[in-house]
């Protein structure tokens, strides 16, 4: 209606969420390059969240269609799906033929395709939007999705977008293999006053409106209050208040019109209080303290020697690091000037110190903390910062319940676990002794010793391949009853050597 008047190409202010209008504001570029480092890592999930309106599904086609044509990309929009139904829809904007109707043919059509496209170079991106809304059955199956891989990348890229209640979801303790894969995380926060008034700007600009139609100071104000800074709420209030100039054959919006506007839109009061960030922060901080205070469940009886390697000990006298780590006054801090070269390398040279002077084998892998756990090895660990070109390599050297200790060349550091775990790039290279000469054996020395180390362990199946893939399983790994890398040393940690313990910082 009032296109013609103002002289727009188009409405300035439509709720349909067109890449075009994104406003990179401090907190979208923030949440952009955590999409982009997830993508670049190839590893693990990406999650987003943010309240309702605050620009993620705008965020989110900004990010696809940023993508070049060597990225082949699936986007749910509509997450009430039953597994299956996520899978064919997956599969459909992938254009993946399938032949069958089970669960298995889709997994299998799925793996192909991906394999393939590892082959000819190409990336695969799957987001699914409003992730807030997928049932723990679907998220389970996104998990096992992202278990597709190869011995060195994931196949394909996940990214999950949904409201803030999607912070509570992956809270659960049922899903906390999945948060556990996390290689970055954001939380979109509503826009300050100055970025409200750029975000208007900026929108009147690409909808050809620039210098044919005036917010006043005051207008600008009254917005950004009775909005709250949410998007959408900005953009339902200045489309009113544009008609309502039009009505009155004015090209300059003041506070009155705002204020009616925001009133015939919203109501007298605001939807969004000036104090609601702060109690979403609230609950958040909240939500994270009952998750880190949850208690593993009770491991499965085969696996008992496995979960007895993996739970947390209290240091005996004389076991502990040489140095008593100080408290940390931020990981960030400690992260913010370390280059990635040299710290790479006085990383490993701190945990080799560990191995006192021993040859040892170095194995790159991706990983998450559960797994890292249960080798219960010092290990060095590439970290990332927000706004930090590079990424960057600390020593972990000793893991408890919520804590950890970090070392990047200076005296040990202790920090939260889930800070550490919220830097980490879930890219790892574990340092570790080959005792017996089984990484690389041929297969008449390798199988005996397999045999061996699992009967000590408790798994007994007559097939040899059924035992490994039952103690791949209970581990976390590929159940896939292959002897390689990785099983050799699970094996190896849960076995009576002795070496260095993630556990308790020493030698035993």
């Amino acid at each position: 209606m009032y296109l013609e008047f103002f002289g727009f190409r188009e409405k300035p202010f439509n709720l349909t969420p067109d890449p075009k209008y994104l406003y990179l504001s401090n907190r979208h570029t923030e949440a952009f390059a955590h999409l982009e480092f997830g993508r670049r890592e190839r590893g693990g999930f990406i999650v987003i969240t943010g309240e309702v309106g605050t620009g993620k599904t705008t965020l989110a086609r900004y990010f696809l269609s940023r993508l070049d044509d060597r990225t082949a990309t699936a986007f749910v929009l509509y997450p009430a799906l039953t597994a299956a139904e996520l899978l064919r829809s997956t599969l459909e904007d992938l254009h993946v033929p399938v032949t069958g109707t089970s669960l298995k043919d889709h997994v299998d059509a799925l793996h192909r395709f991906l394999l393939t496209a590892r082959a000819a170079g190409r990336e695969v991106v799957l987001l699914i939007d409003e992730a807030q809304d997928l049932s723990a059955e679907v998220l389970e199956q996104v998990r096992l999705i992202s278990n597709l891989e190869t011995d060195t990348d994931k196949l394909v890229q996940i990214v999950l977008m949904g409201q803030s209640e999607l912070q509570d979801l992956l809270a659960r303790r049922n899903l906390r293999q999945l948060s556990q894969r996390v290689t970055a995380r954001y939380h979109l926060s509503p826009l300050n006053r100055v970025e409200t008034e750029g975000y208007i700007r900026h929108r009147l600009v690409v909808a050809g409106g620039e210098g044919k139609v005036t917010f006043t100071s005051g207008a600008l104000g009254v917005v950004h209050r009775r909005s709250g800074g949410v998007p959408r709420l900005v953009n339902l209030i200045c489309d009113r208040s544009l008609l309502a100039a039009y009505v009155a054959g004015e090209r300059v919006v003041d506070a009155t019109m705002v204020r009616r506007a925001a009133a015939e839109v919203i109501g007298r009061r605001n939807l969004w209080p000036r104090w609601a960030p702060w109690a979403a922060a609230g609950v958040l901080a909240i939500g994270v303290l009952a998750f880190m205070m949850r208690r593993p469940a009770a491991p499965p009886a085969a696996a008992a020697a496995v979960a007895a390697a993996s739970a947390t000990t209290t240091a005996q006298p004389g076991q502990g690091l040489a140095n008593p780590a100080r408290p940390s006054r931020g990981l960030a801090a400690l992260l913010a000037n370390l280059p990635r070269e040299a710290s790479l390398k006085t990383a490993q040279d701190i945990v080799r110190a560990r191995w006192e002077g021993v040859p040892l084998e170095r194995t790159p892998l991706r990983t998450y903390m559960d797994q890292i756990r249960r080798f219960d090895l010092p290990v060095v660990l590439e970290m990332f910062l927000p706004g930090k070109r590079d990424t960057c390599f600390v020593a972990l050297l000793r893991l408890t319940g919520q804590e950890a200790v970090v070392s990047a060349g200076g005296e040990p550091v202790t920090v939260s676990l889930d800070e550490l775990d919220r830097l980490w790039t879930r890219q790892a290279v574990l340092l570790w002794r080959d005792f017996d000469g089984m990484d690389g054996a041929r297969k008449e020395a390798l199988a005996p010793w397999v045999r061996t180390a699992l009967e000590a362990l408790g798994y007994r199946e007559p097939e040899l391949k059924d035992a490994v893939a039952h103690f791949q399983r209970d581990v976390e790994l590929t159940a896939d009853g292959v002897i390689g890398e990785r099983t050799v040393m699970m094996l190896y940690s849960l076995g009576n050597y002795r070496r260095p313990r993630l556990r308790t910082g020493g030698v035993s």
